[in-house]
């Protein structure tokens, strides 16, 4: 199996990435492969809405001037794309690393890794 996180945060490996790879270690300890995506830094136009991807059926955005279609790509062979938890699904934390220290935040963040993990194998 595999799972896939995109990191949208305008700071890149800061609070929100760290949080992220916490649930991410947690489907890796259960031999799920693991992948995060950092958005930060890079310019990805808004959906135009002219219908193509519809119109070709490809799964695939017709403007290619970014990323996005890479990241369908990563989104369509994943089993797993990270979903919300069961209680605030965030950490606190300001500058790089601050986050670590926020022990509700870090547990929360792996207590959604394990039910992602239990119920990608439950599926």
């Amino acid at each position: 199996m595999k799972a896939v996180a995109f990191c949208d945060s305008a700071r890149k490996s800061g609070n929100t990435a760290l949080l992220l790879n916490t649930v991410l270690e947690g489907l890796a300890a259960d031999g799920i492969a693991t992948e995060l995506v950092e958005l930060a830094g890079q310019e990805i136009a808004g959906c135009k809405a002219c219908f193509g991807c519809i119109k070709n059926k490809d799964r695939r955005c017709v403007v290619e001037k970014d990323k996005v279609n890479d990241y369908i790509a990563k989104m369509a062979e994943a089993d797993i794309i990270v979903v919300g938890s069961t209680y605030w699904n965030i950490g606190r934390g300001r500058e790089k690393g601050e986050a670590a220290g926020d022990e509700e935040g870090i547990a929360t963040m792996k207590t959604l890794g394990e039910n992602i993990a239990w119920l990608a194998k439950k599926l």
